[in-house]
């Protein structure tokens, strides 16, 4: 079993995370960055700037997510290829998704894993340790 250590810089307390490449359809273009793993995140949010920088497709649909304080905001949906780029991850596991919907949103948001990538693995946070497994 790989034990993954949370991030702990810059975030306090430490947060799981790992390291993803976000790429256009036509495998053109695509950024290495860091995503927090969340569980409470119904699907994979993006930066819109990020999306923009590498030309992702944008769809003619748009998704509504409630924040922090509730309130419901609509963001457009992007296609993507996203696949997972840490090489503390074990081999054995479902490393890329193709063609899949993200939200991308405004201000100054990160990459969060959601539960639509999130289903398709065993994960545990073992958050007392500060470090997760991926199965």
């Amino acid at each position: 079993m790989t034990v993954i250590p949370y991030r702990a810089i810059p975030d306090w307390p430490p947060v799981a995370a790992a390291s993803v490449v976000v790429t256009d359809l036509l495998g053109e273009r695509s950024e290495r960055v860091s995503a927090k793993i969340d569980t409470g995140s119904f699907m994979t949010i993006v930066p819109r700037r990020l999306l923009e920088r590498i030309q992702a497709n944008r769809t003619n649909r748009e998704r509504g997510c409630a924040g922090y304080d509730g309130q419901v905001m609509s963001w457009p949906v992007f296609i993507v290829t996203l696949a997972i780029a840490d090489p503390r991850w074990p081999d054995d596991v479902t490393l890329s998704f193709e063609a899949i919907d993200v939200l991308g949103v405004d201000g100054p948001a990160e990459v969060l894993l959601g539960r639509d990538v999130l289903s398709a693995w065993h994960l545990h946070l073992d958050g007392r340790s500060s470090h997760y497994t991926v199965t």
